[in-house]
């Protein structure tokens, strides 16, 4: 072998060698109350570097949020956030149908006894992302193709729609708010009045003709399909909505007169999501990142000393460490006590903390490339058989940066999964980081939910940040 082959190869070695020399006890959160003491004889404390590189999330990837295993349908997203200078704008549209709650559905009286007073759409509000009192603008329009309700549509789905229906322009800020309807009260409701056309049609209709839509579930949606919600783009919009599709609260509802006893009675009928027969629906979220703090950094493949995790759907990072692999040649057996992967947030210029979180969880899991799957970490992550984050990490914590400011941290437990690469040759895996939604592994028939839909990013120290990087500490004892 040349010199310059000799050369080549070994100094890589020298280098991760300093790398992973011995350095002074530091804290940790994650089982510190069963770490031996660190006498640097026996029991060491070290770190690792890690190579991280951002990417976006591909379609394929995306989850199908519309119904899970039970058949609920929860939380969808809406609104329109123009303006995250670091992480760019968001557009989020929900379609769905919204139906009878039995058949044959009658109204009282016969149709040309019934008096439309309004119709309204009402969404049943959870939390506001962003800015509360930036102008949202949401339109109302009918469906034109059929949503199924037994699919599970991906994020990137969308139907045709056509006839607009109704318009509202309201603050975020006014959603939970109380309302006084008559003999009733309204709370954390977006309500939109809908033409009143729409209404009188259904009114209309005679639920004792075999003909009519409100006769039975296959001719009530070959009449109508159901509502598009479409975000206006405003500038002033810098929000995204969270809504409750499976409450009592989300709704269509028609108040009208009718005759009773010779007089005039007021009364309405609603129409609802969940109910006999589920409604199809589809959440459609689009991110935008043209011109943003990120666009301008994951070009950048080369490096990776700034990391940006986008919550679902947005940006994952790949980490490797082949250092441990260096680590596991030049120390051999090991007894490893704790394998801890931490990362702190940077906060960039265009970091906005008044408005815009960081995600509540991140999580790491193997990236397989041979079966083209990914690798939870059982042994660490889900001792009985079920994630647990309070064992395996991942939950954002408050701490401080060189600059004195309060910061995000986060840290992941792989001290099983590390002991067995050094003791058992288990393989040393890619990594993904992400800020997910719902973690699925079909083959584990497991699923989790960790972060409500769109909700924050954070912006990492990567494996060569000068001063918050990305790490493994290692706490191990000689055999």
């Amino acid at each position: 072998m040349s010199a310059q082959h000799l050369s080549k190869g070994f100094f890589p070695l020298v280098f991760l060698f300093v790398i992973i020399g011995c350095t002074k006890v530091k804290n940790t959160d994650i089982g510190v109350d069963l770490l031996p003491a660190i006498d640097n004889v026996t029991t060491f404390d070290t770190t690792l570097s890690v190579a991280v590189e951002t990417a976006f999330i591909p379609d394929s990837l995306m989850p199908r949020v519309t119904r899970d295993l039970y058949g609920a349908v929860g939380d969808f997203v809406l609104g329109h956030l123009s303006n995250e200078p670091v992480f760019g704008a968001t557009t989020a549209s929900a379609y769905y149908e919204l139906k009878p709650t039995e058949y044959p559905f009658n109204f009282e009286n016969k149709p040309d006894s019934l008096y439309l007073d309004s119709v309204v759409l009402g969404l049943k509000w959870r939390n506001t992302f962003g800015d509360t009192n930036g102008i949202q603008g949401i339109d109302v329009y009918k469906v034109s193709e059929f949503i199924r309700p037994d699919t599970s549509y991906p994020l990137s789905a969308s139907v045709s729609y056509g006839e607009l229906l109704g318009t509202s322009k309201f603050a975020p800020s006014i959603l939970n708010d109380s309302i006084n309807l008559g003999t009733y009260k309204s709370k954390d409701q977006l309500r939109i009045t809908i033409t009143p056309s729409f209404g009188k049609a259904l009114l209309a209709f005679d639920s004792a003709l075999t003909t009519s839509p409100l006769k039975s579930d296959s001719l009530f949606r070959d009449y109508f399909k159901g509502f598009a919600l479409i975000p206006q783009k405003l500038n002033s919009s810098n929000a995204l909505m969270t809504f409750d599709m499976d409450d009592t609260a989300t709704y269509v509802r028609m108040y009208y007169q009718y005759i009773k006893n010779g007089d005039r009675d007021t009364t309405y009928k609603t129409f609802t999501f969940k109910n006999l027969k589920p409604g199809g629906a589809i959440n459609q979220i689009t991110r935008n990142y043209t011109n943003t703090e990120l666009s301008r950094f994951i070009t950048k493949k080369e490096s990776d000393s700034l990391v940006y995790i986008h919550s679902t759907p947005g940006t994952y990072a790949k980490i490797s460490i082949p250092s441990l692999d260096v680590f596991k040649k030049i120390k051999g057996n090991v007894i490893v006590h704790l394998a801890e992967l931490s990362m702190q947030e940077v906060l960039t210029t265009a970091r906005r903390t008044d408005l815009f979180v960081t995600p509540t969880y991140l999580y790491v899991e193997g990236i397989d490339s041979a079966s083209k799957s990914y690798v939870p970490f059982t042994a660490d992550g889900f001792p009985a058989g079920t994630f647990d984050p309070t064992v395996f990490g991942g939950k954002k914590k408050s701490g401080i940066d060189p600059q004195n400011k309060e910061i995000t941290t986060y840290s992941m437990n792989m001290t099983r999964y590390v002991q067995g690469i050094i003791t058992r040759n288990d393989k040393n895996y890619p990594l993904r980081l992400q800020a997910p939604y719902v973690v699925t592994y079909p083959a584990l028939v497991t699923a989790f939910y960790l972060n409500p839909m769109c909700r924050g990013g954070v912006v990492l120290g990567g494996g060569s940040h000068p001063t918050q990087r990305m790490k493994l500490r290692l706490v191990y004892s000689k055999l």
